[in-house]
């Protein structure tokens, strides 16, 4: 019996075992599935999330394009509104240069005329006093015209240096016209000017002087109008300080001789010898004597 129990109970036994192992992988497979259902369903959640950042990566795409359309034609715009910009400016810097070049140079001409009528009516010995003074005057303000029109022409237009240059030319020879004039002034009122007078050689020369400088001076003027003009900003700061040397003109150096040969020389109006007539109104204000020249005062 115990042989044959034991015999009977083997096939059991290892019947149990192997339901229990057939559990155990059933089991298994189980979780196996499971797992794998969770990983399918990750991946899934996955692919959707990619195919959703994959559509809003297209649509940023595309309005990054429009974006970047718009901007392009903003700047064809502003490029367009810039040129047009530039030629404005550049028709109104030659339009304001025409406007300075004529007003520099019929200020030139308007103090050459007075310089000549003041000498003519100094020189003529059966004017009036007062037309002296009268012409004394507008020799004055056109000298005063010139100055001002000079220091704003130069600084608002800044011309080339070979214009410079004949603007400061003329400007040394009206100085020192200018201070010859005074003495000549001063001689006719005190009669001491003779027939043939060193004084008026001298004055007459530099008449010449003075329109040869003028000539010049419109010539310098009318070839830089017609010469191409520089882009703004390209002026270089050398240039710039020239430009602001030149507007300075110096001081007329007094000739020895000329003071050997006649009396101190004063100039032909002050405030306390010369009184203005009726007809005439008040006389202007002296014009400034750093760039007119120094006159001495009169006794």
């Amino acid at each position: 019996m115990g042989m044959e129990a034991l015999a009977a109970w083997i096939p059991a036994v290892l019947a149990l075992v192997a339901a229990g192992v057939a559990g155990w992988l059933l089991w298994s497979a189980r979780k196996a599935a499971e797992e794998t259902a969770q990983r399918a369903e990750a991946v899934r959640r996955l692919a959707s999330a990619v195919e959703a950042n994959a559509e809003q990566t297209g649509q940023a795409a595309s309005t990054a394009t429009e974006q970047a359309e718009r901007a392009w034609e903003q700047v064809k715009l502003t490029r367009s509104q810039l040129d047009d910009a530039r030629q404005e400016r550049h028709a109104s810097t030659q339009a304001e240069q025409w406007e300075w070049a004529y007003a520099l140079t019929t200020a030139a001409r308007e103090l050459v005329n007075s310089c000549h009528e003041l000498i003519r009516v100094s020189l003529d010995t059966q004017v009036a006093p007062h037309y002296r003074q009268a012409a004394d005057r507008h020799y004055r303000q056109a000298g005063q015209r010139w100055q001002d029109t000079m220091i704003k022409a130069i600084a608002r237009t800044q011309p080339p240096l070979e214009m410079q240059q004949q603007v400061t030319t003329f400007a040394e020879v009206h100085q020192r016209l200018h201070g010859h004039i005074g003495v000549l002034l001063r001689a006719v009122e005190t009669n001491t000017l003779g027939e043939g007078d060193t004084l008026t050689k001298q004055i007459h020369g530099m008449r010449h002087e003075l329109n040869n400088a003028h000539r010049n001076l419109q010539r310098i003027v009318s070839s830089n109008l017609s010469a191409p003009q520089p882009a703004a900003g390209q002026q270089a700061n050398g240039q710039q300080t020239q430009l602001n040397q030149a507007t300075a003109a110096p001081a007329p150096q007094a000739d020895p001789n000329q003071q050997t040969q006649l009396t101190p020389a004063v100039g032909p109006q002050t405030n306390g010898s010369r009184q203005p007539t009726p007809n005439q109104g008040p006389a202007p204000a002296e014009p400034p004597t750093q760039q007119l020249g120094n006159r001495p005062a009169r006794a």
